[in-house]
């Protein structure tokens, strides 16, 4: 299976090194292939509607981030991207907090993260 990784700008060089690293690891551990990496390049789900085409296009079958903190710089961003993953179905793997959405207890815990009470983005399904 070929991965796809995104990784943070808004962080320093060696964080961003630190980033790619760590997917590269996971790859080779798992047999997956390395495939591209997108950078965030605007905040929000711009950044991620990139990495939706870029699966399509590089025929990607999962996303990898080193932490769920990577995946936005708010809360409220990251929720609203996993609800985006969840529902164009795209596999994410999140290497530092051990979630793997292909797996029952990844699925719970982002369907958990999803439906938590709290201020919520505005996610139309």
């Amino acid at each position: 299976m070929r991965a796809l990784s995104f990784v943070r700008d808004d962080v320093c060089v060696i964080e961003r090194a630190v980033q790619r690293t760590v997917f590269v690891t996971v790859c080779r551990w798992r047999g997956w292939e390395i495939g591209p990496t997108v950078h965030q390049e605007r905040e929000g789900l711009w950044a991620w509607s990139v990495v939706l085409r870029r699966l399509r296009d590089e025929r990607c079958g999962l996303v990898v981030v080193d932490s769920i903190d990577r995946m936005a710089s708010t809360d409220v961003g990251r929720v609203a991207v996993l609800a985006l993953l969840r529902r164009e179905d795209v596999r994410l793997v999140v290497v530092r907090d051990d979630i793997d959405t292909a797996t029952p207890d990844g699925c719970r815990l982002v369907d958990d993260l999803i439906t938590m009470p709290g201020p919520r983005p505005l996610i139309m399904q």
